[in-house]
């Protein structure tokens, strides 16, 4: 028996060193449409360590815009995730390094569809005066007014570039290993009274749960405790129940029905 149980763990710890991607099914599709246009940057603007930017809105339909800079003109470093919704139509990158001369392209996105890159305009922060501007705004179609409404602006993330993007509200982790261990319990109790049920195949039960856990949530963030270590605390639940039930479930049983015996005999 002990042989049988040690088989079982080590056969459950080779699956656990499989990676995630191995049986994950990334079943997130996003169904937003994407902004029918790529903005038009129109004006950069430097000050003192910023850079004011102008833009004419993409086309229908959006709900926000994302920023891009670099000091590249080919090369994307920094980015804000969300720099206003629908109708913003101007933005400060504040806390540059004067001097420096930066690049920008602003995005358009709807949910979480992002649409094309705008043009790229150049302004070196600090240096008053010098507003780089697009011209020939005539070869830019699909954009049919321009919205001055200035919406309220957010602090620069001095992060790499970020689309947001709709996924699952919270990660589903301890219910699922409180389903396991359950379900684990309820199987070795019956396979020690019948021997129909083959205790090999228990490890279906945390291996089961497991690719369950990647199926829900495949979209999810993962900085939750039971999320975070799910793989981890899935085998280890495994584990105690599976020694649990080698030394006390067969005995108590035995005994159980050994006791039911004697008052019948009585």
């Amino acid at each position: 028996m002990g042989r049988f149980y040690l088989f079982l763990i080590s056969l459950l710890l080779v699956f656990s060193f499989l990676t995630p991607q191995a049986l994950a099914v990334h079943k997130y599709h996003c169904g937003d449409q994407k902004p029918g246009s790529a903005s038009i940057l129109t004006s950069a603007t430097p000050a003192d360590k910023a850079v004011a930017l102008t833009w004419i809105e993409a086309a229908d339909p959006i709900s926000h815009y994302v920023l891009a800079y670099g000091t590249s003109p080919t090369e994307i470093l920094y980015g804000s995730p969300d720099i206003g919704g629908k109708g913003t139509t101007k933005y400060t990158v504040s806390q540059l390094t004067n001097g420096v001369k930066y690049y920008f392209w602003i995005r358009a996105v709807n949910g979480c569809k992002p649409g094309k890159l705008s043009n790229k305009l150049s302004a070196t922060a600090g240096v008053k005066g010098n507003t780089s501007r697009a011209f020939n705004l005539s070869i830019y179609k699909g954009v049919s007014a321009v919205s001055t409404t200035a919406a309220s602006q957010k602090k620069k993330d001095t992060a790499p570039l970020l689309v947001k993007s709709s996924t699952c509200s919270s990660c589903i982790g301890w219910q699922l290993l409180l389903a396991e261990a359950s379900l684990l319990l309820v199987y070795f109790y019956f396979s020690a009274r019948r021997s129909s049920l083959k205790q090999i195949l228990s490890i279906l039960i945390p291996i089961a749960t497991y690719i369950l856990f990647l199926k829900i949530n495949g979209g999810c963030s993962k900085n939750v405790f039971f999320c975070k270590y799910f793989l981890q605390l899935d085998v280890i639940i495994f584990m105690l129940i599976a020694i649990a039930a080698k030394y006390h479930v067969p005995q108590k049983i035995v005994s159980f029905e050994h006791k039911i015996q004697t008052d019948k005999s009585i």
